[in-house]
């Protein structure tokens, strides 16, 4: 079995927790009330949206127990 390489550091700490996309937007949702859609969340898993407001960044850290900066990618 080969082993996925991350698309993102969200990616890869959802690799690491075997945690999918769909519980990720589970979990928001049900902390905070916030539906991020699924579209969204997979565009940010997969590296494909980077530039996104803050209040998602935080939503999602916070549903993982994470620093922002754990889950934003660095600037290049």
């Amino acid at each position: 079995m080969t082993k996925e390489k991350p698309k993102s550091k969200l990616h890869a700490l959802l690799i690491r927790r075997e945690m999918t996309q769909e519980e990720l937007r589970r979990i928001i949702f049900e902390q905070s009330g916030e539906n991020i859609g699924s579209d969204r969340i997979s565009r940010i898993v997969n590296g494909q949206l980077t530039n996104y407001f803050t209040k998602t960044a935080r939503l999602i850290a916070t549903a993982l127990s994470v620093n922002i900066e754990d889950i934003l990618e660095d600037e290049k």
